[in-house]
């Protein structure tokens, strides 16, 4: 299995656990996690094909100021 593979596995085992998530910001944090983990996904190929990707903008918010005033 490559290490893009692996990332995007990890990434869809983190969907999961936002679909058994308990409060709005675990979900939050998780879909966070799914992001990281398909952007790495996304990243290790570009890698390994020797392809040039633009600065990446942040798709979703950084939730650890929200997580951390709960």
């Amino acid at each position: 299995m490559s290490e893009s593979d692996q990332f995007r596995q990890y990434a869809e085992e983190a969907l999961l656990w936002v679909a058994q998530s308990k409060t709005e910001v675990e979900k939050q944090l998780l879909l966070g996690l799914v992001l990281t983990w398909t952007q790495a996904a996304v990243v290790s190929d570009a890698l390994a094909n020797h392809t040039y990707l633009p600065a990446a903008n942040p798709l979703i918010p950084d939730m650890r100021s929200h997580a951390a005033n709960q």
